[in-house]
């Protein structure tokens, strides 16, 4: 067969599958793993920016791996049984469609679940097809959904853990496994190969199996196309792999070479946001960017992200219209986009991806060839008519429930507007049935009211569902009158939410989106006695783009802002938000994104908070951040911010001081006083040789005090204690950092070394009693390394690192030694913060090594705040006991022997964005960065120091703009004022902090981008001759830095 373009004409290491369907999907990821090897499926980026590449021969190696795990775990031994196996998880992109594929390599039928569905509804769909088997993520709130589905089965169903990244591809791809029979052996090409489902907004979604030849014919659709795909990088960060629109992508990677750019598979996964999704996109090289219109939406009030769109070759959108404005600011300023019609049961019916916009605008979209449409006349509106799908040699509609002139077809119910000028041409008009995109079911439920007489749903192509709400006669209202139509709100609230209950996510109705009916403009109705529902929209569409318009800008009004804004009643005040957009309220400190709540529930959030503060407050909205819930991603966090910004408001800011050191101190107190400290009982005397427990060594510094811990032959037993992660072991952790740091990794196969995974909130840090045993009779000094870096984080939300504090104070206070173990604890330069950033350099006193007691000097800053708090405890435990600490505030770290310095710091941020930006700042000051193997040996030569606290910076600081003018020859890059520079960077990772240290710039004897002037007298006569000997910053170590991001794809 000719088709239109060919796939893979050109491309070096993709190899055409057979197209004529003698292979299954399942199948050709095999034929890949022999033929197209190296050739990349997935590419995504790790938390330091690095890319990494999944390709084909990988990916199959891990399907076979996840296939055994599934085979086992639901029992499948004979061939010819292929059960059916939901999935219903929240995870990233690589790791989800890996287990669909898995599913399909052992021989069942996945059966993806959209995690806006209602229990209800994932049982009602289990039941339509059998299924017993449910595969499910590790997070909370899949978990409850899941258990709450099996509960209305009655014992049915089955639940399995989802299988990890790390299973599939890290062991599984090394693991000897054995082969698989293929798919092809004794099914044809109508078994089903995967089941979707439909959008339930209907009363219940409706499960929509495809067949391996569906597969097939999507696969080929890009043939379709006026494009080769091969090598073209498609983002799909912003799309569920539960939805089609997603899924779909999987078939054509594996007929057309089309790459995959998708999340980092991490444990949990995040939650895409606007900012974060574009992000990932660029970073991944991405040419074609498939997402929601709510997601372009976005991008288009913002112009840098828009002159971003406009490098790519294509931004795509489907699932709805995209509205007007935000299409039009695209276009207009270079962004080509391209609008997918498609539907689960038909797959793209559109061309696929074209090369240009029509001319007659770019709301409108050709059918593919492969389709044969039959368009049928409305008989109300003009150039509007009805779709049907039908069936053809090269197109089979998953549902056939129509008939045109004897040829079965599928009847979209969609209407599409013709373009008078190009009858080739189509845009979206609305529906052709009474049930529109948010219908039948909350009406059939709401309906049962005695108060409401007739409800029309609304809501196609918008964000929000709506229902228009005609009373009965008794209890009609004036819509005019806010009081009664909030009182009837009230009375009928009752049935919306039990309709709530049913629907997914994206149905629901908030109480500001119900329109009351006017009994001076009754709804028109058909010979049934029904509501003629277009009639019943037209008449009423004036009333639904006000409350539209009003929903943009509102929220729930009804609750009641804070009375003070103190931390009790501005929390009580977002549990009450949060709890009422998500009908289920997570834990003060739990991810809401990890327990459902999606974009449109984020937004609901948003418009709440946004309200008290600009009624209660007058802020200005527009200084606040967009996707602050995105950011502040828990009720605490979300409280904690709303307090900052409502007294942040105040003209002195002297209520916001006050309040943040109040929490310091409430925080020292809690910890300090009641239990008290331990008293040390010696028990054994001193005969061992010193060992030493140190926390955090997957970390850079950590990893580096962990080498050179291992390094010095003098010392004993060495226990390295971290967390646990769901995605590698603790050892496979350990080794990667290693390696990542070019750190000696033969040093990890000492017998003095004992790699632990734990929790200090935990029961005896949550190991093994004989573990912490040893510990107590075996450790002579505590290095405390383990702390969260994320200047974008409360104090409150760092409680669990000062809580870990206290827990390896107790833990020091009980040893079995003769003595308390030695206490090192990392500290930061940062407690110095805010008390000298308005003050005038001759006046500035020097940030000397020693207690600081006053907590407004600190304040501004989660995590400084979390060290100033651990220092006061750690002091108070020096005054209460034998605990004798040594504090070391670390400065600023830079890279290591290799040049290694992790991507997401301020500086190679810096040097990435002048990069794209074309310029590097000027910036002044000193540059007393230490390179962080240097740091290393330092804090452990410090260990017997008498002195409590020391300061490491380097003792020989360089001018910064010494090592900018280096950098600016190896990069070619020209040098520009700072100001000049961050005036042109508006979409800088790290604007704040940018921003922050902007009126320090020019200050030649301070640190750079720093306040402060640091005195390190006692840290360099403590440590001997070694910070003396430490050779200042050269160019040698700026080429490093260079070399290593360039080598790891940060920098070109």
């Amino acid at each position: 067969m000719l088709y239109p373009t060919l796939q893979a004409q050109k491309s070096a290491t993709f190899t055409r599958p057979p197209l004529d369907g003698s292979l299954f999907l399942p199948d050709v990821f095999e034929y890949h793993a022999e033929h197209s090897p190296e050739h990349p499926l997935f590419v995504y980026t790790d938390g330091d920016a690095v890319k990494h590449t999944i390709t084909w021969a990988r990916a199959a190696k891990a399907f076979i791996a996840g296939a055994h795990i599934v085979r086992q775990a639901i029992g499948i031994s004979d061939p010819h049984e292929r059960p059916v196996v939901a999935v219903l998880a929240v995870s990233d992109q690589s790791n989800y469609l890996s287990v669909l594929a898995s599913v399909m390599r052992a021989g069942a039928v996945p059966f993806p679940i959209s995690t806006r569905n209602s229990d209800a509804a994932i049982a009602h769909l289990l039941k339509s097809m059998g299924c017993a088997h449910i595969i499910v993520s590790a997070d909370a709130a899949m978990q409850t959904l899941a258990r709450g589905a099996a509960a209305q089965m009655a014992g049915a169903l089955s639940m399995h853990p989802m299988p990890t990244f790390q299973q599939l591809y890290q062991e599984g791809g090394s693991a000897l496994l054995k082969p698989l029979p293929p798919i092809g052996d004794g099914i044809n090409k109508e078994a089903h190969a995967i089941i979707m489902h439909s959008s339930g907004s209907t009363a219940f979604p409706k499960a929509v199996p495809l067949t391996q030849h569906m597969m097939v014919e999507s696969g080929l659709i890009p043939y379709y196309s006026e494009t080769d795909f091969c090598e073209q990088v498609m983002s799909v960060h912003a799309v569920p792999m539960f939805h089609m629109m997603g899924f779909v992508n999987f078939p054509y990677c594996a007929y057309s070479g089309l790459t995959l750019a998708v999340s980092s598979p991490t444990v949990p996964s995040g939650v895409p946001n606007p900012d974060k999704v574009l992000e990932a996109a660029l970073a991944c090289e991405s040419t074609l960017m498939l997402s929601a219109p709510t997601f372009l939406e976005a991008w288009a009030r913002e112009p840098k992200q828009v002159e971003a769109l406009s490098k790519l070759r294509t931004a795509i959108f489907g699932g709805g219209p995209l509205h007007p404005a935000a299409g039009e600011i695209l276009v207009k300023n270079g962004v080509h986009i391209a609008h997918l019609y498609g539907l689960t049961e038909a797959s793209c019916a559109s061309v696929f991806i074209p090369e240009s916009n029509p001319p007659e605008g770019w709301d409108y979209f050709f059918f593919s060839p492969h389709t044969d449409v039959e368009f049928v006349p409305s008989e109300d509106f003009p150039n509007v008519y009805r779709v049907l799908l039908k069936k053809c040699a090269t197109h089979t509609p998953a549902v056939l429930n129509a008939v045109v002139n004897g040829v079965p077809a599928f009847d979209t119910k969609d209407l599409l507007h013709q373009n008078p000028k190009n009858p080739r041409l189509w845009k979206m008009f609305g529906r052709h049935d009474d049930q529109i995109v948010h219908s039948n079911g909350e009406k059939a439920i709401l309906v049962k009211d005695r108060i409401i007489k007739h409800a029309i749903m609304f809501g196609r192509g918008e964000f929000h569902a709506g229902v228009i709400i005609m009373p009965a006669d008794e209890d009609a209202v004036d819509p005019g009158d806010m009081k009664k139509v909030a009182d009837l709100r009230r009375r009928i609230w009752p049935t919306v939410e039990q309709a709530n209950r049913l629907s997914p996510t994206h149905s629901r109705i908030f109480k500001e989106m119900i329109l009351i009916g006017n009994q001076s403009k009754p709804f028109e109705m058909t010979a049934k006695a029904t509501p003629r529902r277009q009639a019943v929209l037209d008449a009423y569409a004036e009333e639904i783009r006000g409350i539209y318009a009003a929903v943009a800008e509102s929220s729930l009004m009804h609750i009641l802002p804070p009375e003070t804004f103190d931390t009790v009643s501005t929390l009580s005040f977002v549990r009450t938000v949060v709890g009422e957009v998500m009908a289920k309220l997570p834990g003060d400190d739990q991810d809401i994104f990890q327990h459902g709540c999606d974009s449109l529930q984020a937004t609901w959030i948003r418009n709440s908070i946004l309200r008290v503060l600009i009624a209660s407050k007058n802020i200005d909205a527009k200084a606040i951040p967009s996707n602050f819930v995105y950011a502040h991603p828990t009720v605490r966090l979300l409280a904690d911010m709303l307090e900052h910004l409502a007294w942040g408001g105040a003209s002195s800011g002297l209520e916001v001081a006050v309040r943040r050191s109040e929490d310091m101190i409430r925080m020292v107190t809690k910890y300090t006083s009641s239990p008290a400290f331990p008293n040390h009982v010696p028990a054994q005397s001193e005969t061992q040789p010193e060992s030493v427990l140190v926390t955090g060594t997957t970390g850079i510094l950590g990893s580096h005090i962990l080498a050179e811990l291992l390094g010095q032959p003098g010392i004993g037993n060495v226990y390295a204690l971290n967390r646990s992660s769901g995605a590698l072991g603790i050892h496979a952790r350990q080794r990667a950092v290693f390696e990542r740091e070019g750190l000696n990794v033969s040093l990890l196969e000492s017998p003095r070394l004992c790699l632990l995974e734990g929790d200090l909130l935990r029961q005896e840090f949550g190991l093994q009693t004989t573990e912490f045993d040893m510990l107590l009779r075996d450790v002579t000094w505590v290095v405390h390394n383990a702390w969260q870096v994320n200047f974008s984080v409360s104090l409150a939300s760092l409680e669990p690192h000062i809580a870990g504090t206290r827990a390896l104070i107790d833990f020091a206070l009980s040893s079995q030694r003769s003595r308390p173990p030695k206490f090192l604890f990392v500290s930061s330069i940062g407690v110095f913060r805010s008390k000298y950033f308005s003050v005038p350099l001759p006046f500035a006193p020097v940030a000397l090594e020693q207690q600081i007691t006053d907590p407004n000097t600190v304040l501004g800053l989660g995590y400084a705040e979390s060290k100033w708090v651990a220092e006061q405890i750690l002091e108070a435990a020096a005054s209460q006991t034998t605990l004798k600490p040594v504090i070391i505030r670390v400065g600023q770290l830079c890279g290591a022997p290799n040049g290694a310095w992790k991507a997401t710091e301020w500086f190679p941020t810096l040097l990435r964005t002048s990069q794209l930006l074309g310029a590097l700042p000027i910036l002044h000051g000193k540059a007393s960065w230490i390179r962080v193997n240097d740091a290393a040996r330092i804090i452990v030569n410090m260990s017997s120091s008498a002195e409590r606290y020391l300061h490491l910076t380097h003792p020989h600081p360089v001018p910064t703009l010494s090592v900018l003018n280096h950098i600016s020859q190896l990069l070619s890059l020209p040098l520009i004022p700072f100001a000049e520079w961050l005036s042109t960077n508006p979409g800088v990772r790290l604007l704040e902090f940018f921003r922050t240290y902007a009126n320090t710039e020019d200050q030649l004897e301070r640190e750079t981008l720093s306040p402060v002037l640091i005195d390190n007298a006692k840290a360099v006569r403590i440590s001997g001759c070694v910070m003396n000997e430490l050779t200042p910053l050269s160019n040698e170590d700026a080429e490093k830095w260079v070399v290593h991001l360039q080598q790891n794809g940060y920098l070109a």
